[in-house]
């Protein structure tokens, strides 16, 4: 392997005598490989957990350098060359962190065993959460070890275990935080748009843009605890209800009993958008209400129904399959509904759907 130049911190044994006179004075890395020059430069505060300073090492070294790595560096005049275990690999990547005793706290973390290293890693992270690869590039503890440490440190709840294979976390911290942005960015949605159901959960994911099983987590959690609340395809706090405007009251008042007139009629958001003459973004939020309190019923391809009028044909269909019909025309069902051909096929495949129907050629089977 060629030599390449590599930063890293790294904590001296307590053999280690405090450098003098230069800034960055020089010295040899010596581990079983061989001997390598390196430029050291000490912190200037003493970290208080282990009563002595960090090292930033400087080296060019036919290896790479990974966490809890040990080697000895002997620096010129010194008679005995002293320990030396490295925190942390890749320094030049380190953000900069304005007060050195913060740094210092910072470094502490990760020279604090292997369940401390894992943790501060993976709330370095941060939202995007952390993935075994770059435990592995950080550290050489194996597979099987990580997932033992991520497990304590998941029944302490210091983070969560998104996924096993490979291992995938996600720091206490980090969600905590998202939460708090999830929330916040639902009750301004509510303050903005009061008389919208809530954001969707696509134009969620859209805000956050994280990996799926981070907002996941987020959204299950924040269900459970009783904060969010599902609607359909949008979320809402938890006892939110939409306001609408009189005339808004009025047009969806007006929409429900057009559609329970109609006897067995069915209409599109565009037909009712046209009809009733209201934005489709407007629509949508009536419709939303009406689909939340069971008024009518929605297809995957928007085709809408009087929910009293889909129970009608459910038990006209239960009827005749009572009556030994197993199969069902699309004329036969004309004849049932009232509706043309342009209503009748969309609502026989809603039936599909709903498993009520099957379709099996030109015929639908009973279900």
């Amino acid at each position: 392997m060629n030599s390449i130049e590599i930063v890293f911190y790294a904590l001296p044994g307590i053999e280690w005598l405090e450098l003098t006179g230069a800034e960055q004075p020089t010295g040899q890395i010596i581990n079983s490989q061989g001997q390598y020059r390196a430029r050291v430069e000490a912190t200037s505060q003493t970290s208080k957990k282990f009563n002595r300073p960090y090292l930033r090492v400087e080296a060019r070294l036919p290896f790479e350098v990974r966490w809890g790595d040990s080697f000895q560096i002997k620096f010129s005049g010194c008679e005995l060359p002293a320990p030396l275990r490295v925190i942390y690999p890749g320094a030049g990547q380190i953000k900069k962190i304005k007060s050195e005793e913060r740094f210092i706290k910072w470094l502490d973390r990760y020279a604090d065993g292997e369940e401390a290293m894992l943790l501060a890693l993976t709330e370095e992270a941060g939202l995007k959460g952390l993935r075994e690869p770059e435990m592995e590039a950080f550290c050489r503890l194996p597979s099987s070890e990580l997932s033992r440490l991520a497990m304590n440190l998941e029944k302490r709840g210091k983070l969560f275990i998104l996924e096993f294979s490979p291992l995938f976390l996600l720091s206490q911290k980090s969600f905590d935080f998202l939460a708090g942005k999830i929330m916040s960015f639902v009750e301004t949605y509510h303050q903005r748009r009061p008389a919208e159901t809530g954001p969707s959960i696509k134009k969620v994911k859209e805000r956050f843009r994280l990996p799926k099983p981070v907002l996941l987590l987020a959204l299950n959690r924040l269900l459970k605890d009783g904060q969010l609340e599902i609607s359909g395809e949008h979320i809402q706090r938890q006892g939110f209800e939409t306001s609408l405007s009189k005339e808004e009251g009025e047009i969806m008042r007006a929409i429900e009993k057009m559609l329970l007139e109609q006897k067995f009629s069915a209409s599109s958001l565009e037909e009712l958008a046209r009809k009733f003459k209201v934005h489709p973004s407007r629509l949508e939020t009536i419709v939303e209400l009406l689909l939340q309190k069971r008024k009518i019923v929605e297809s995957q391809e928007g085709f809408i129904l009087h929910a009293s009028w889909l129970e009608e044909i459910k038990k006209q269909l239960a009827e005749r399959k009572r009556n030994g019909q197993e199969e069902l025309t699309v004329g036969e069902f004309k004849e049932i509904t009232g509706l043309s051909r342009k209503y009748a096929i969309p609502l026989l495949e809603f039936l599909d759907e709903l498993g009520l129907t099957r379709r099996l050629g030109s015929k639908r089977v009973i279900i």
